[in-house]
């Protein structure tokens, strides 16, 4: 596999690192970027919260709400890349579900990736990259699922996870999971910044820290529809993302509004949609595989 971006060794990784690379601009909408041909929503699972204040810290105390967990399988030609990997699939008709955090939140899974793949005629080893926009359980869960694939993170996340633990027993619980899910991949891209994946403008990571230290999203460019933001937990709710609130797990407020607000100047300036991954209202409204935005 033919990877477009610097190549070097370290131990038994295959790392896959850019210099410290530019921020995206108004400036590149004057060179017309390539299209991904489909892009696919992929159900990875929801959740029912027990506290809603932890996302909207001051208000709805002690409120239940719903989440969607949601993951995207991005067609480039002739490759695949998927877009998180959502909750394991060993929580498959379990009616306990699954938990990072089991006094808070509790997941379900109803369909798995394998199974949405093979509706479409794909299985697991077609898949080229596994982009993973945190290392939050619910969003690795299954990269396991894919270790032909190179998986690509920002370097201030993996750094992170590898760290010595956080303080708080919240963040330390949700880093040494992440550490168990993301295993040792064979193939790692470790990645600075903004990066434009395939140098023709079609699948480009934003960097946006502040839910964790390496925090990113990613923006697609389809034919038809344009510019698509998929959100990774920049935020969570459609709320949240308008009014800069910044949930209580968050590992730097400051960092968390200046993605935010980074996200919405790019939204303007490539006339973009944000697709926002948790938020069950507004993904429920989305296209669903097979269905695909073209």
């Amino acid at each position: 596999m033919k990877l477009p971006f610097a190549i070097a060794e370290i131990t038994c990784l295959m790392l896959f690192a850019t210099a410290s690379a530019p921020q995206l601009s108004a400036t590149e909408t004057k060179t017309p970027a390539a299209s991904i041909d489909r892009l696919y929503r992929v159900d990875c699972g929801h959740s029912l919260a027990n506290d809603e204040s932890v996302w909207t810290p001051g208000e709805n105390k002690g409120k239940s709400i719903e989440f969607s967990s949601t993951c995207y399988l991005i067609q480039h030609g002739g490759e695949y890349i998927m877009w998180d990997t959502g909750v394991p699939e060993s929580a498959i008709g379990d009616p306990n579900g699954w938990s990072t955090l089991p006094k808070l939140i509790v997941y379900h899974l109803d369909k798995t990736i394998s199974s949405q793949l093979a509706e479409i005629g794909l299985k697991p080893a077609d898949i080229d990259y596994v982009v993973v926009s945190h290392t939050h359980g619910d969003h690795i869960g299954n990269v396991g699922l894919f270790p032909d694939a190179t998986v690509v993170m920002q370097q201030a996340e993996y750094e992170w996870i590898n760290s010595p633990p956080p303080s708080d027993p919240n963040l330390n619980t949700l880093v040494q999971l992440a550490r168990k899910l993301l295993g040792h991949p064979r193939r790692l891209a470790l990645v600075t910044g903004d990066v434009d994946l395939f140098r023709d403008g079609s699948v480009r990571l934003l960097s946006t820290p502040g839910h964790t230290p390496g925090s990113q999203s990613l923006m697609v460019h389809l034919a038809k529809t344009g510019y698509v933001i998929l959100s990774g937990d920049v935020a969570h709710l459609e709320d949240n993302f308008e009014r800069d609130i910044v949930p209580a797990l968050n590992v730097d407020k400051p960092e968390s509004i200046s993605s935010m607000d980074r996200i919405k100047e790019i939204m303007r300036e490539f006339n973009a949609q944000l697709f926002i991954n948790h938020d069950k209202h507004q993904a429920d409204g989305l296209k669903l595989l097979p269905d695909y935005y073209d």
